[in-house]
């Protein structure tokens, strides 16, 4: 015997948009021995950020030459969001024109003195840092809020001041360049970088009895695949996945949707569907009061 439960935004529980609860309709149901459930679709709305205060990864250090071996000291925290290397570094340069980091060129080009850029062929982030010159070079104009010109040719630089922010761009704590580089300044990702926390789905249900797995409760699992951030991320499987259930009377149960790493996702979009499968072994009959 077998039958299907829905589960939409209607069952969405506590916060965070990571966490269903379906009540049973008459307060109990009794699940047999040898019980077994599957999903058979979910739709999941691509609504959780790479960056984010709630990961720890929002924040590092800029500073900026000034005077003969001083720096102007800014700590940019970045706004939450879904951010590549390229849109990163825009956001980086629309902060640089704000502060007055920036010149502008002969042709009317903006010129910034430290740039990311995603590097291709090596599967990581370059960083780029280029020395300010000491006074305003032939052609070019400086805007009204413009920083001031140091006394000694020097690039900025950059400080990751963890792991996390660090794990997205690639970079291990620390500054890049060191304090008091004079010249250009080139370097690549000095570890794997990962442009978001969140690249598979595993769903767990408070049903699941897998006795060989652990934990013991997942029901399922799927890439993101291709889905780009705001769309959604369809799923259904290609075979019969069943996996078993904990045999008992139960008033509800909940599905919850975490990371490849176990960690609860935080969504901001709460409008899923959810399509799970449930048979019981024969001849037994579905006890419900």
């Amino acid at each position: 015997m077998s039958f299907t439960l829905v589960l939409n935004s209607g069952n969405s529980y506590g916060s965070g948009n990571n966490c269903y609860k379906y009540d049973f309709i008459k307060g109990n149901f009794t699940i047999p021995e040898g019980a077994e459930a599957m999903v058979a679709n979910v739709q999941l709305p691509y609504s959780f950020y790479n960056i984010t205060q709630a990961y720890n990864n929002n924040q590092f250090k800029f500073y900026f030459p000034t005077g003969s071996s001083t720096y102007a000291v800014n700590t940019i925290t970045i706004p939450d969001g879904f951010y590549s290397t390229t849109s990163l570094n825009y956001y980086l340069q629309q902060w640089m024109i704000a502060n007055g980091y920036y010149l502008v060129n002969a042709t009317g080009q903006n010129v910034y003195y430290y740039t990311l850029q995603y590097n291709t062929y090596q599967y990581g982030n370059q960083l780029l840092a280029f020395a300010v010159p000491i006074s305003l070079p032939v052609g070019y104009t400086q805007p009204s809020n413009w920083a001031g010109f140091p006394t000694v040719s020097r690039t900025p630089y950059l400080e990751v001041l963890s792991n996390t922010f660090g794990t997205f761009v690639g970079f291990t704590a620390g500054t890049y360049p060191t304090a008091g580089q004079t010249t250009n300044y080139s370097i690549n990702s000095t570890i794997t970088p990962v442009g978001s926390t969140v690249n598979s789905i595993i769903l767990r249900c408070s049903l699941v009895n897998n006795r060989v797995g652990s934990p013991m409760d997942i029901l399922d699992s799927f890439t993101i695949g291709n889905s780009p951030f705001g769309t959604n991320i369809n799923y259904a499987p290609f075979t019969n996945k069943w996996v078993k259930l904990s045999a008992g009377t139960f008033s509800n149960f909940l599905i919850t949707f975490s990371d490849q790493n176990l960690n609860l996702i935080a969504a901001l979009d709460n409008n899923i569907l959810i399509t799970i499968l449930f048979r019981f072994p024969s001849p037994q009959l579905i006890k419900n009061e």
